[in-house]
């Protein structure tokens, strides 16, 4: 009777151990009833510091969407860690991440060079890499269906400040300053692609380290060889360094400045008449736009970070942020049906999503070329020291 009661009892274990090994297998890293964990790699300190911006922008969405809830009863848990934009440390945090703190995506994350570092070992652990800040190659054309882009190419924006220069500009002839890393090469990659399209000469292209300021020299030597028009692939304090120079030396060619390069820290840094009349490519909407979306955003950031001023680098973390929770309320609200595969797939059923800060979103099915959150690059010119909508000949 005895043997009978001992042999039950190791088969209820036993049982009840092959139920608790398949709910674990079943049931996502990072996810429980009470919240998702999320995590992202920022510049919190350091000299890229400025483009914590993102993860900021990032935070604020997150931080409405548990004040009203969560999702599907679950908060966010938006685990934001300082890599200071280093490569090497970047590789580190994302490993903590995916071994030790068991996220279940990695989303908002900034920067080009510490996003080429993890790609690979990211998607090879199968987690889901959600509207990182990088337009560099490696990010946008990544064979894996666990990437999803942010936005377009700097290659195609590349392409784009050529077509700019000489269709709406009438350059012939142009000089370029780019950041010296992934992101400046992709766009020089861009710009030399369609020189021979638009019959445009790049006359100079010089570079600059993204910790040194100092870019008197290189304005220098492009203002000495007169192009017709200045193509800038800065970020916004090396940009208003430009500005600082260039009226220093009087010229006064037009300039384009990329995407993120477009803050209201430019006009602060450089003053609004040296930047007055200068061009920049954007994926937004301006902050001061009436519309209601970009309201609630600048609403939102000035309610939880008081002391910041809104653009467009705010805007990345948010409006990716804003794309992550709807496909996880896409997600069945079983917890044991939410996993990695799945939200990839959520992902996947988004179309024509008019509900954020972006205008529309379409995901595809496929791999990273496929997976873009914005595909559509517009036009912003400074005016009285503000951003104002400039629509080009070919998009009006």
């Amino acid at each position: 009777m005895r043997r009978r009661l001992m042999v039950a009892i190791v088969t209820c274990l036993a049982a009840a151990s092959v139920t608790l090994v398949d709910t674990a297998r079943a049931q996502a890293p990072g996810v429980s009833d009470k919240e998702i964990l999320l995590c992202s790699y920022q510049p919190m300190t350091g000299k890229e510091s400025t483009y914590f911006r993102m993860g900021k922008g990032a935070d604020v969405w997150y931080k409405h969407v548990n004040e009203q809830g969560g999702v599907h009863g679950r908060k966010i848990n938006f685990k934001m860690v300082d890599d200071q934009y280093n490569p090497s440390r970047t590789t580190v945090v994302v490993k903590e991440f995916v071994e030790r703190d068991n996220c279940f995506a990695i989303a908002n994350p900034l920067g080009s060079a510490p996003t080429a570092a993890v790609i690979d070992y990211i998607t090879e652990n199968k987690v889901p890499l959600i509207g990182a800040g990088t337009g560099a190659a490696k990010n946008l054309e990544y064979p894996s269906r666990y990437v999803f882009p942010l936005y377009p190419s700097y290659k195609t924006e590349g392409q784009d400040l050529v077509r700019f220069a000489k269709e709406e500009l009438g350059g012939k002839t142009v000089s370029l300053l780019y950041q010296n890393d992934p992101s400046g090469k992709t766009h020089i990659e861009g710009v030399e692609s369609v020189l021979s399209k638009y019959g445009v000469q790049l006359v100079a292209k010089e570079p600059y380290e993204k910790n040194e300021l100092d870019v008197s020299a290189q304005v220098i030597k492009m203002k000495a060889l007169n192009p017709d028009v200045h193509l800038c692939s800065c970020a916004p304090e090396h940009a208003a360094r430009f500005f600082t120079e260039r009226q220093k030396l009087g010229w006064k060619a037009p300039v384009v400045v990329v995407f993120f390069g477009q803050s209201p820290k430019v006009v602060e840094l450089a003053g609004k008449e040296a930047v007055e009349g200068a061009y920049f490519s954007t994926i937004f909407r301006r902050p001061s736009s009436p519309d209601p979306q970009m309201r609630q955003f600048v609403s939102l950031l000035k309610k939880y970070y008081p002391n910041e001023e809104p653009d467009a680098i705010h805007m990345w973390g948010y409006a990716g942020a804003q794309v992550v929770t709807e496909a996880l309320g896409r997600l069945p609200r079983e917890t044991s049906k939410i996993t990695r595969d799945a939200l990839v797939e959520s992902l996947e059923t988004i179309r024509d999503w008019k509900g954020g800060l972006i205008p529309s979103v379409t995901i595809g099915k496929g791999n990273a070329p496929e997976h873009f959150l914005i595909r559509e690059m517009s036009w912003l010119q400074v005016k009285n020291g503000d951003f104002e909508v400039f629509t080009p000949k070919w998009m009006k």
